[in-house]
């Protein structure tokens, strides 16, 4: 009997099968870069130097991440000192946000290997998740509500609030979720 393959069964047949296994220097797998519009048909414009933040929140599609939006460095109240460390958490003061709050974040990666620091819904994080799981070569571009920290590292990350439920700031680099890299995000009303 000869087995026929969707179009859809097909492309996560090549997802699957095109990952290469070894890290490379950003914590992420080597494998050629794949843009999620590109596995999708290249539908609205994008080409691979898009960054993968723009599939995970929407905004190439107008949507946005239901936490908030990028922040700008003059509407900033206060600053949070993040580390990051091969212990798979993130050592923090209590993220206790006020509704509408711009903050910046300064991760320092004290770790071996790279993480990732991400501002979104529970929801979210887990698609971002399963989609780095399957792409794991896709990369951030600056100025969203994800960056990537390599070892000895410092980077931003400038969020504005809004209120949405089970904000989260994760780490979605295959396995460190898992691995209980992730903290809880309080929003607090006005």
């Amino acid at each position: 009997m000869k087995k026929i393959m969707t179009p859809i069964m097909l492309v996560s047949a090549i997802l699957v099968t095109g990952c290469a296994s070894h890290d490379n220097d950003d914590g992420h797998h080597a494998a050629k870069s794949t843009h999620h519009s590109d596995m999708m048909g290249g539908g609205h414009g994008s080409n691979a130097e898009q960054s993968h933040h723009d599939e995970m929140t929407g905004h190439e599609h107008g949507m946005g991440s239901m936490t908030g939006t990028p922040g700008k460095l003059g509407r900033v109240s206060r600053t949070i000192d993040i580390t990051a460390d091969d212990s798979m958490r993130f050592i923090h003061e209590p993220l206790n946000i006020v509704d509408g709050e711009t903050i910046r974040f300064v991760v320092t990666n004290k770790g071996a290997i790279a993480h990732e620091f991400s501002i979104a819904t529970k929801a979210e994080h887990m698609a971002h998740g399963k989609m780095m799981e399957d792409n794991p070569s896709m990369h951030h571009a600056p100025g969203g509500n994800v960056i990537t920290i390599k070892p000895g590292e410092t980077e931003e990350l400038i969020w504005s609030f809004g209120n949405a439920p089970e904000i989260e700031a994760a780490c979605n680099i295959p396995g460190h979720y898992e691995a209980g890299m992730h903290s809880p995000v309080t929003i607090q009303g006005k």
